[in-house]
């Protein structure tokens, strides 16, 4: 038995009682018994409507997102909102596996949502107002045998909040939810003047 089936039904074990001895009463009174219980009836229902609403999950296939190449290692892994259960950032991973320099093009490299470039990344520790004076984003190099590892963020999927108070970091934001489908990085990766390009994509999806 459920929470609400208990709740009415111990309502209505005390009203029913007051119905039998209410088969005394006159019409008017019998008239605002059967409405209390009409009444006790509908919260039952609501009640159990309440307890069948469920708050939804979200799980990424795979977890973590591997791809690997003559040249290099990428892992790209959905990370969920503190406190809540659904993603909003990726932790991105590369690892240069040649011997000699590799550059992240971060200007030509998109986020992607079902196959379509859904805009540019925002990465852990940029303002507000840094992502707005943006204009075109820098290579980052990464040397032969080295790991870059850093957070990032589908920059369309940010929202403006309040800025803190004596904060010196400007205009805080907050990064929205990433939405059920096909999610990832078209990551492009100069190498001696060639261009290199990958889509890393994991499924998000509700349960």
């Amino acid at each position: 038995m459920e929470i609400s089936d208990i709740s009415s039904y111990s309502l209505l074990s005390v009203l029913l009682p007051s119905a039998k001895q209410g088969l005394c009463f006159g019409g008017g009174e019998m008239k605002k018994l059967a409405s209390l219980i009409v009444i006790v009836l509908c919260l039952g229902f609501i009640l159990a409507g309440c307890a069948g609403v469920q708050v939804k999950g979200y799980s990424s296939d795979p977890p973590v997102e591997r791809v690997s190449s003559d040249s290099y290692e990428v892992e790209l892994e959905p990370q969920l909102r503190e406190g809540q259960n659904f993603f909003v950032k990726f932790r991105f991973s590369f690892t240069n596996k040649t011997s000699k320099e590799l550059n992240i093009d971060w200007e030509n490299s998109f986020y992607i949502l079902n196959g379509r470039k859904n805009g540019r990344f925002g990465w852990e520790g940029i303002t507000w107002d840094g992502l707005k004076e943006v204009q075109a984003q820098p290579l980052i190099p990464v040397s032969a045998g080295d790991t870059l590892k850093t957070v990032i963020f589908p920059a369309r999927l940010l929202g403006r909040s309040s800025a803190g108070g004596g904060s010196t970091g400007g205009i805080r934001y907050t990064r929205g939810p990433l939405p059920e489908g096909a999610n990832g990085i078209l990551l492009v990766v100069r190498q001696n003047g060639k261009v290199l390009r990958q889509e890393i994509v994991v499924k998000i999806e509700a349960h």
